[in-house]
């Protein structure tokens, strides 16, 4: 039996303390914020045709972010995991700037690049519009929203046991089946948590958004929008669904990996 000192006591009573202020911190204004609205705010907010719109546009528009992530960040990922390269610290560092930038400064600088005549003359050659569009909504969640994608996945590949790799490389895989075979299938829960991350980061931007397209709204333009307009009581109902559509889609998408975790290792 475990003897339980008063300087345990004391130790754990400190860590509960400091432990229950972030629960407060992240736990209460959630809470409050979806408890604060009647099934009657609810239904009203589904029959809002700009709050529908808004917010389908907003997953839609973090979903192509997290596709490009996926489709180009796991590459970059491979490379800061496993290869060496001269200034290579300095590169992920480079990578990792949006996340300590201030978001309007990341809208002005895309827009500032995006906007310039000869990448806009490329863009309007393709018909396909930058300022106040889709297309911009997009680049501006990625730009914000990939270095978490890139340091998840990278942190996946990192932990995997070389040994694995070398074996498979001794019985004559190359490097692409090793990186297919290997490497990807156990790096998924990384590559989900990235993802997740990536597009929750992404529905959550305002900033560089509002900067290269204030329209069409996303969600919390239109938040900062209806909150201008009308305070806090016309932002509120919109807050909450917004809150509430997250948390049901994060629940399902890390219950599902729970369960395939779980299942991959009973069986």
């Amino acid at each position: 039996m475990i003897h339980v000192n008063k300087h345990d006591l004391l130790f754990y009573a400190v860590v509960f303390v400091l432990s229950s202020v972030v629960a407060f911190l992240v736990v209460v204004p959630v809470a409050a914020m979806v408890f604060s609205v009647s099934a009657r705010d609810i239904i009203g907010i589904f029959f809002d045709k700009e709050v529908v719109h808004s917010l389908l546009l907003t997953f839609e528009c973090a979903v192509y972010a997290t596709l490009i992530a996926v489709i180009s960040g796991i590459p970059l990922a491979y490379l800061f995991a496993f290869t060496h390269f001269p200034l290579k610290r300095f590169v992920i560092t480079l990578c990792d700037i949006p996340m300590i930038i201030p978001h309007t400064a990341s809208g002005i600088a895309l827009l500032f690049v995006f906007g310039s005549e000869y990448i806009s003359q490329l863009f309007a050659s393709l018909h396909i519009p930058f300022v106040g569009s889709k297309t911009g909504i997009v680049i501006a969640m990625t730009f914000v929203s990939i270095p978490y994608f890139i340091n998840a996945v990278q942190n996946g590949f990192s932990s995997i046991d070389r040994r694995l790799i070398n074996v498979a490389r001794t019985l004559g895989a190359s490097q692409a089946q090793c990186f297919a075979h290997v490497i990807l299938p156990l790096s998924v829960r990384a590559i989900v948590t990235g993802s997740l991350m990536m597009w929750g980061r992404g529905i959550s931007e305002f900033g560089a958004v509002m900067i290269i397209a204030y329209h069409p709204m996303i969600a919390p333009v239109l938040l900062y929008d209806r909150y201008s307009a009308y305070g806090l009581q016309g932002a509120r109902p919109v807050a909450a669904i917004l809150i509430m559509l997250c948390i049901v889609f994060f629940v399902a998408i890390r219950s599902a990996l729970y369960y395939r975790e779980k299942n991959a290792y009973t069986a």
